[in-house]
């Protein structure tokens, strides 16, 4: 799922172009917004985060037939792999985007607070600084954080604890 890159296939399907051949050449929705416009950037987002969101409820799902770990351990590791795959798209020649969209479409399934408390972050730091990339970065060293806490608060078993912890790290 990580490999369908909607930036791409916006920028193929309605201009026959390729998003990645302007601007910063990353097939994100950033890179659509400057290229393309509003809409084309609105369904980039729609399609990123909603590509994450199921592959993390598929992930969940499916470790729900495994005693080891908790279910949600499957959410983390189909995250990783939607956004190493959103990175590294096999059908788009391994040049994808960056992953902060599908990032926050995993954080939004997985934990809706930590996800809600990460955005509020995020625009705050864009509104001063009108820099989007440290926005990104400053949630990204944020959440492993977040989400550890989080899951203390649940009372997860010590097993999924660390599990979950690395894969936010990853």
């Amino acid at each position: 799922m990580g490999s369908l890159l909607f930036g791409v296939l916006v920028s193929k399907l309605f201009y026959h172009d390729d998003v990645r051949l302007h601007g910063s050449g990353n097939a994100g929705m950033t890179n659509v917004l400057r290229t393309y416009g509003k809409l084309p950037a609105v369904i980039t987002t729609i399609g990123d985060v909603g590509k994450s969101v199921v592959a993390v409820k598929l992930g969940q799902f499916i470790f729900d037939f495994q005693p080891l770990l908790q279910p949600i351990c499957g959410a983390y590791l189909a995250a990783i792999f939607c956004m190493l795959g959103h990175s590294k798209p096999v059908f788009f020649g391994l040049r994808g985007g960056k992953g902060v969209l599908v990032g926050a479409g995993a954080a939004l399934a997985t934990e809706p607070i930590a996800c809600l408390v990460l955005l509020v972050i995020f625009l705050v730091e864009v509104a001063i600084t009108h820099i989007v990339s440290l926005g990104s970065i400053i949630i990204a060293a944020l959440y492993p954080v977040l989400t550890l806490c989080y899951w203390l608060w649940k009372g997860t078993d010590a097993a999924s604890l660390v599990f979950i912890t690395v894969c936010c790290v990853l």
